[in-house]
Formats: C-alpha cells, structure tokens, sequence
C-alpha cells in the first residue's frame, strides 16, 4: 500500500491497472524496500504539464465512462453543452450525472497528461490525451477516494480512472465531461471567451451520444 499511494482500496483493483511491486536493490523485486517510494501527488492549482509525454497510439473502441446509465439527460437542464452559467459564462462540458463514488473508465486507450489536480467545489480533474478522439478533462471526480492512474500513465479503453467525486456546496455528484481537439495537449485548458477555455474546446455531445449507444444500445 506504501507503494501503491493511489489505490484506496486494496481489495479494488482493475484489469490493465498498474502496480508497483516494491523490492530491494539488485533482487528483481519480491522484498521489501529498503527506500521510500516517490510518487506524484495530487495538487491544486494550475497543473504542471510534462516536458515529454509518451506516444499512444489510436484505439479503435469507445465506451461510455460509466457502467451505468447517467441518472439524467446530458442534453438538457443545466447539465448541456452551451448552458448559461453566471457572468455570462458558458458551460464548457455535459454533465454526466451519478452516484458518489461511481467508478469513472477511461473512454479510449490514452495517456495521462497529467497528475489530478483541483477543479471546482471540493473536485478534482484529471487531464487524458485519447489519440483519435482529443483531449478529455474527466472534471469534477472526488479528491477524497483519489484516483487509480497519475501522470505519465498509459490507459486502456474501460479502465477504472477515478471516481464521481461531490460538490461540497451543492451538494450533486457528476461527471464534467470536457473535450478539446488534440492541439490542446499538454497546454493549459484554461482561456478567454464565453466558455473561458482553451480555443480548442468541441461540442462532446455527439461523442456522449455515440459512446452511450455503444455502451448501453
């Protein structure tokens, strides 16, 4: 467990997860370390992007981001692409709304940009580059049940990520689903305009439609 700082559940763990099997110097693994273990930590603020970040290759699966069906529509309410948000912002993602502590997939094989850093409202975000599709922020997943994968980490299409993380001043548990052409890799999301984002932000309706298909028929 040492080790492995991201897994919170030892008895929850995931095909194609990675783990750390700690081992003393020249053995090859299987004894203790004799070493603390560095690993990135999770951190607010604006994150850090890698100077390099590993090649991944185009996947051909899809698969929705959850196991089950959202408990509403991403397509109306406030949940839409486009919604109006006070100070004449747009919302810049569909919200895929579900229980606290959903387990969150990865949609396609990727890579992660980097480690989950802070959000909105008592969430975290996490930042993957899906070749194919773009870059996804996974917005809005819990800080407090941590995530599976951190920077550098190559994904597999439905592997466990994260969690639905709540709100703490609303009190709602959701995915935030952004999507952003592949230009955007590796820069920050952040930006001007309506939706205060990263010129590269897409519609991800279509891609929420046709995964949700897919996924559930």
């Amino acid at each position: 467990m040492k080790a492995n700082p991201r897994i919170s559940n030892p008895d929850n763990v995931s095909v194609g997860q990675q783990i750390k099997i700690p081992g003393k110097a020249g053995t090859g693994g299987g004894g203790a370390s004799s070493s603390p273990i560095s690993t990135p930590q999770s951190h607010p603020g604006t994150p850090q992007r890698p100077a390099t970040q590993p090649e991944v290759k185009p996947g051909g699966n899809l698969i929705f981001p959850f196991s089950i069906r959202p408990t509403a529509s991403w397509k109306d309410g406030p949940r839409y692409f486009g919604c109006p948000r006070s100070g004449g912002r747009l919302h810049a993602g569909c919200d895929l709304y579900a229980p606290f502590g959903t387990p969150i997939r990865a949609i396609a094989d990727g890579v992660v940009i980097d480690d989950p850093y802070y959000f909105y409202d008592g969430t975290n975000a996490l930042e993957v580059y899906h070749p194919g599709v773009g870059v996804v922020r996974y917005g809005e997943i819990s800080i407090s049940k941590g995530a599976l994968v951190g920077r550098g980490d190559q994904v597999k299409v439905g592997q466990h990520m994260a969690y639905v993380g709540l709100l703490d001043s609303l009190q709602m548990h959701m995915l935030h689903f952004e999507l952003f052409g592949e230009s955007a890799r590796g820069e920050n999301l952040s930006g001007g305009g309506s939706y205060r984002r990263h010129p590269a932000l897409k519609d991800p309706t279509s891609l929420i439609d046709k995964m949700h298909k897919l996924s559930f028929g």
